[in-house]
């Protein structure tokens, strides 16, 4: 009978031989996009053997250990040109140079604040950015301190900049620590302003 008649079309269909499925291939797949990645098991020490550090990068979310290095040693704030500066630029990473800009910020009062800005503009010499920094209250609020939670930063500095320093050297003091920042770092700072 033909598979075009109208009784019993549905049934013209023949069973295809069903192939077994050998399972046993896909036990040991390690690169599964849907499962978590299986850790190794720990190689066994000998007793006494010191274990070196991992070389993989750390997953905590706290900052790395040469972050955190006190900076006790930090030369003085001495303007127009001191040692802080060498300091600044090489003894010290990025987030402690961050770190070290937020908290000089928010030892400033509101009027320091707008005359830094200000000092900023000038520096920059630029209208396509400084017309791009935004302006009001909101802009002269304190910088979050616990964005670089847990990184050093010179604790004497800020108590120099804050307690002795007349705004005038306080706005050489961030044009020199501005200037000192790679591209990026200045991008960071810049981009906290827009």
């Amino acid at each position: 009978s033909s598979c075009l008649s109208t009784s019993r079309a549905h049934c013209c269909i023949e069973p295809l031989e069903v192939m077994p499925i050998d399972y046993s291939k896909f036990d040991n797949i390690e690169d599964s996009d849907d499962e978590a990645p299986k850790k190794k098991a720990p190689v066994p020490v000998a007793e006494g053997t010191p274990v070196s550090a991992p070389s993989e990068p750390a997953t905590s979310l706290g900052p790395s250990e040469e972050h955190c290095r006190p900076l006790d040693d930090a030369p003085p704030l001495e303007l127009p040109e001191g040692p802080f500066l060498k300091y600044y630029s090489e003894k010290m990473t990025a987030p402690q140079r961050m770190q070290t800009l937020v908290f000089l910020w928010n030892s400033a009062d509101q009027d320091e604040r707008v005359e830094f800005l200000r000092h900023l503009i000038d520096i920059l010499d630029n209208p396509a950015i400084s017309n791009r920094i935004k302006g009001g209250r909101e802009l002269l609020k304190d910088l979050d301190e616990k964005f670089y939670y847990g990184v050093t930063y010179p604790t004497s500095w800020i108590t120099s900049f804050k307690e002795t320093l007349p705004v005038e050297d306080k706005k050489v003091v961030f044009e020199k620590l501005f200037q000192t920042l790679s591209s990026s770092e200045k991008g960071m700072v810049l981009g906290t302003l827009m």
